[in-house]
């Protein structure tokens, strides 16, 4: 599968609001560092492996309402919105995928 199509799956399971739609998209030994919201005083959020993953989002979707929306696609990466705590987010996002499509790495940073 396409890096760009997971990245559109990853949309999607944003917007699902459920931490384990995001987990299922991530290797066991993945590495997700998501510096979007720096601009704005937010604090990294950093996981290593798939069930981090799953609890850091668990813990974004308990205290926020997050809306997220693709603005580009590319092959490896994309700019999307997220809206979160009352901010629009500009972010770039770039992935790695294993041969079964699933995420190894994620890095988010400001756009």
């Amino acid at each position: 599968m396409p890096v760009s199509e997971v990245l559109e799956k990853y949309v999607a399971a944003l917007n699902s609001h459920d931490a384990e739609n995001v987990a299922v998209l991530y290797a066991e030994d993945c590495s997700f560092v998501d510096g979007g919201a720096r601009t704005f005083g937010f604090p990294d959020v950093v996981a290593h492996g798939r069930e981090e993953v799953k609890n850091a989002f668990a813990g974004v979707f308990e205290t926020y309402d997050v809306k997220a929306a693709i603005v580009k696609l590319n092959p490896n990466s994309m700019e999307y919105d997220v809206e979160l705590a009352g901010l629009h987010i500009p972010c770039i996002g770039a992935a790695t995928c294993n041969e079964e499509g699933l995420i190894t790495e994620y890095i988010v940073r400001p756009r």
